[in-house]
């Protein structure tokens, strides 16, 4: 299941919040997630490149949380 790059939430690929950046697409479980990502995709493209350098995080490490999916 993709993550939603803004708050790491979990959701369907079939939703119809998704945008493309780079060639890839980009899955969202609310419109303020994608609002944001959309304003600053750099921002969250950087956190999953941390991701993927050092293995998922089990903690926040600093991560937005927003009102969008909680």
């Amino acid at each position: 299941m993709p993550i939603d790059p803004v708050c790491r939430m979990e959701v369907s690929e079939g939703t119809e919040l998704k945008a493309v950046y780079n060639g890839k697409v980009y899955y969202f479980c609310s419109p303020e997630c994608k609002a944001e990502f959309e304003a600053n995709p750099e921002e969250y493209i950087k956190g999953e490149e941390m991701e993927h350098e050092h293995g998922k995080h089990s903690h926040e490490h600093g991560h937005r949380r927003h009102g969008c999916c909680h």
